[in-house]
């Protein structure tokens, strides 16, 4: 959030603002958020899951890959365009949270009040795993970096996962080499960097997954894509990404991801009885967690 800016002032990146389609930014966040509770995870988690083994995410990952091609060049086309076509305006489709208010450093000081509270937090990891706070860091630094190293390849934005992935049934569908791009190098790199660091805790295993799972995981991939077409982007191109700059549809499409994900939670919850005590409120910000992060 803070680096950007400042590489930007110096040249070193041009930056693009994720758009911001109003009324698919809340119907897509919103079903997105949904369906990452039945396929098992994001755009991006469905990838590094494949890669440790979990088959069922690999179901639906091709659910996903198939749902985003479906919206984007196949029969639902004509409803993302309408959906996308409501309340589309140029100065609406780049708005930023900084030039609505007319203060485009708004930014800074955003950014330096989220470092002091990330700072008063606690920090917890399981044994042998990151913390939130070193994960966070690599991360950020690996959003960042994607931007000039992109960008050597004619490509100006940061981290994404839904081009890398369309491409992928682009270029088995056609066999243009123009699709073996940044985006899906990228992507391919992620069931390759999930499965090098499960290596580290051991072989790689995968368990047998039921049909049913099979069939609910492929389900729940295929409208996660379509409705990451709508919205324009994923958890990774809006809310890492769009996010720390401030995009105003970023900000609106995580906002209704959230709201997805804490009405799975919340019907989850009330399949094991009503929340009274603290204990089973406890339980409901687990339940939530999980279906954020796709466990």
């Amino acid at each position: 959030m803070l680096a950007l800016p400042v590489l930007a002032r110096l040249g070193w990146v041009q930056l693009s603002i994720p758009a911001f389609y109003p009324l698919g930014a809340v119907l897509g966040g919103y079903l997105f958020g949904l369906a990452m509770g039945w396929a098992g995870g994001c755009a991006a988690g469905l990838w590094y899951k494949w890669g440790s083994g979990d088959w069922g995410r690999f179901a639906a990952l091709v659910g996903m890959i198939a749902g985003a091609a479906t919206a984007e060049a196949g029969p639902l086309r004509w409803m993302r365009e309408q959906v996308q076509g409501v309340g589309n305006t140029e100065v609406i489709r780049s708005a930023t949270l900084g030039g609505l208010l007319g203060a485009e450093w708004l930014v800074f000081p955003l950014g330096g009040l989220i470092l002091l509270w990330l700072g008063r937090s606690q920090v917890s990891a399981q044994s042998g795993a990151w913390s939130w706070r070193w994960t966070g860091l690599a991360l950020g630094i690996l959003g960042v970096l994607a931007w000039p190293l992109s960008a050597l390849a004619g490509r100006f934005f940061g981290m994404a996962v839904l081009p890398g992935s369309t491409a992928l049934l682009d270029f088995a569908v056609t066999g243009q080499r123009s699709y073996l791009n940044w985006d899906l190098l990228f992507v391919l790199g992620l069931p390759l960097g999930a499965y090098l660091a499960a290596r580290q805790q051991g072989p790689v295993s995968s368990e047998p997954v039921p049909g049913a799972e099979l069939a609910r995981a492929f389900g729940g991939g295929s409208l996660l894509g379509v409705s990451a077409s709508l919205a324009g982007g994923c958890t990774v191109g809006h809310s890492l990404v769009g996010v720390p700059l401030l995009s105003a549809g970023s900000l609106v499409t995580t906002l209704f991801i959230l709201l997805g994900t804490w009405t799975t939670g919340y019907f989850e919850l009330r399949k094991k009885g009503s929340m009274t005590t603290a204990s089973q409120i406890d339980e409901a910000v687990e339940l939530i967690s999980a279906c954020l992060h796709g466990h």
